[in-house]
């Protein structure tokens, strides 16, 4: 027999289903309360923000300045070698010497100017007599007297270094270092020759030299290196 209770309660267990099913899947409204709550939230957040930013100054039209790096500054370049320089470097000297006599040519000399030296046969124009100076004070006053006849234009030239006879074993310490010194710079820019003179020009203890012709073209001569690196 059909139970019309039974039927009704049926309805009802499934009426309550499909109303929490429907509850789910839409939420209710929120309320007019939780409406102003959270607008109360949103504008307390919106003044904090704009008071921690109320005293920054926008930045100026088309951005802010920016230095350049600043880059170290690119070692300079090593000197180049001059033409000079390599001229003097390629300069050689044919030399003999005994304990009585010096010489020295510059390679390539004409073979006739160096016998007339040899011979005495040049007129000697000045002469630098270096009798009571120590090596250092002899090598700046050669050093000098050369530099001075070169620009005067002097071509032979007389230097007497001295035969030594004082000296330690007899031996003359100019006359050792004179050949030494002419052959090396600046000296050997502007010397051809060098030679032991004759007796009348006193003999082992002179040394006739034959200086080049001073001219323009030839560049410039480092007279100041060898004058630092002697008072060095």
């Amino acid at each position: 027999m059909h139970n019309p209770f039974k039927s009704l309660e049926i309805n009802r267990r499934l009426q309550a289903k499909t109303a929490k099913r429907s509850h789910r899947s839409h939420p209710p409204d929120p309320s007019p309360e939780d409406l102003q709550s959270s607008a109360v939230i949103q504008t307390s957040e919106e003044d904090i923000f704009l008071h921690a930013v109320s005293d920054v100054a926008p930045l100026r039209k088309g951005g802010r300045d920016i230095a350049a790096p600043v880059r170290p500054a690119a070692p300079a370049p090593a000197p180049a070698t001059t033409f000079d320089r390599l001229v003097e470097e390629h300069i050689e000297f044919d030399m003999e010497h005994t304990h009585e006599f010096i010489m020295g040519q510059v390679r390539g000399l004409d073979p006739k100017i160096f016998r007339k030296l040899k011979a005495g046969q040049l007129s000697v124009q000045a002469h630098l007599d270096l009798h009571g100076l120590n090596a250092d004070q002899a090598k700046l006053a050669v050093i000098e007297f050369l530099r001075r006849c070169y620009m005067e234009g002097k071509r032979c030239v007389l230097v007497i270094p001295g035969r030594g006879r004082n000296s330690l074993l007899g031996q003359g310490i100019l006359r050792q270092e004179i050949s030494t010194w002419l052959t090396q710079a600046p000296l050997k820019r502007i010397v051809l020759a060098f030679t032991t003179a004759l007796p009348r020009h006193g003999g082992s203890g002179a040394v006739y030299l034959l200086l080049r012709q001073a001219r323009k073209e030839r560049g410039k001569i480092f007279w100041e290196d060898v004058f630092v690196d002697v008072d060095g």
